[in-house]
């Protein structure tokens, strides 16, 4: 029995690592009026990997299959914001922001 009830957790959990790897980071940046801001730069930490806010306030960079990493926002060349894009509380669930498909979106004071 105890073998069983073993298979069957190891088959289980087997199926939630195949889950496909996001590609890649995406969200939008506003203002703290809700107004997009577009020529942001956008860049993963630790990289050169950037990219630009389109008119809607739109951006979209490719990120390494391999990691998770934060993203500076730079504007005006200068940083002005840190996006943690994986965190946990109090060792909880993994939580996920501005990867593939959540298209999450942040509120910068450009003042």
């Amino acid at each position: 029995m105890k073998t069983l009830l073993l298979n069957i957790f190891l088959i289980a959990s087997s199926f939630n690592g195949c889950k496909d790897r996001p590609k890649f980071y995406e969200g939008y940046i506003y203002t703290k009026e809700k107004m997009p801001i577009s020529n942001v730069k956008i860049c993963e930490l630790g990289s050169i990997n950037c990219s630009e806010t389109d008119v809607n306030g739109f951006f979209k960079i490719k990120k390494d299959r391999e990691r998770i990493s934060d993203l500076i926002v730079f504007y005006k060349n200068s940083p002005i914001d840190t996006i943690k894009t994986a965190w946990s509380q109090h060792g909880e669930k993994i939580n996920y922001s501005f990867l593939e498909g959540k298209k999450d979106t942040l509120f910068v004071d450009v003042k």
